[in-house]
């Protein structure tokens, strides 16, 4: 296969493409390239984001930590503060360990994706059938995120690469490793506008937000009765 033709979409215009399941139509104009074997890469998510997490969970868990150390003590309570203590750091551990093995591998013949959970998860390069760049706003910011879609002949997602944990070259490089034809949506979109036009694509989280909304709210209520258990006496 060879590189990519690219593809500039606008919204709500008359196209010569059309996706196959979100019906967004886009028009398109194709510009040629050699033909040439994809070469084996290996990719990888941005490395600042495990500094990052060690940040926001230190700021998050130190504070907290101190304080429930400071009133458990003098309640005896404090073996049971380093146990949840001992509990997150492992938790985090986890989370770096399997952050450190999520990379994308492109060959010849094929994608092999690893991510956070799933492993080796492979599709034939001859599955690929179209790659969709869209641009979406960083919330309220105008900052905007690089959203990759690729799809076989059907429409069904292949595989997701989302700007916040990967860098434009290496979206770029999974785009055009193949020669499919990219679409890249001209004009950035709202996550509202995101969700519209590609309802079949997103994550479920990102289909309804208010699920997300009440995971959150579950979360922090069941953090809130583990404090309570952890600082209340050890009589009751």
């Amino acid at each position: 296969m060879g590189d990519t033709g690219q593809q500039s979409v606008r919204r709500g215009e008359p196209a010569r493409g059309q996706s196959a399941q979100t019906g967004v139509k886009m028009e398109a104009t194709v510009i040629g390239t050699p033909a040439r074997p994809a070469q084996y890469r290996v990719l990888r998510p941005i490395r600042s984001l495990v500094v990052q997490s060690r940040a926001v969970v230190a700021a998050l868990t130190l504070p907290v930590f101190a304080a429930m150390l400071w009133f458990a003590i003098p309640r005896g309570t404090w073996p049971r503060v380093l146990i949840a203590m001992a509990v997150i750091a492992v938790l985090y551990l986890l989370a770096v360990s399997l952050f450190a093995r999520v990379r994308i591998e492109i060959e010849p013949d094929g994608i092999i994706e690893n991510g956070f959970f799933a492993h080796n998860r492979r599709f034939a390069a001859k599955r690929i059938a179209s790659a969709v760049i869209v641009p979406v706003y960083r919330g309220q910011t105008l900052d905007t995120a690089p959203q990759l879609f690729v799809l076989d002949a059907t429409g069904e997602l292949l595989l997701r690469m989302r700007g916040q944990y990967w860098s434009e070259q290496s979206i770029q490089a999974v785009a055009t490793a193949y020669g499919v034809p990219l679409r890249i949506v001209a004009e950035p979109l709202t996550r509202q506008q995101f969700r519209a036009d590609f309802p079949d694509l997103v994550f479920w989280f990102e289909r309804w937000p208010w699920v997300r909304v009440a995971c959150l709210v579950g979360s922090i209520s069941a953090l809130s009765l583990l404090l309570i258990a952890l600082l209340s006496s050890a009589n009751g």
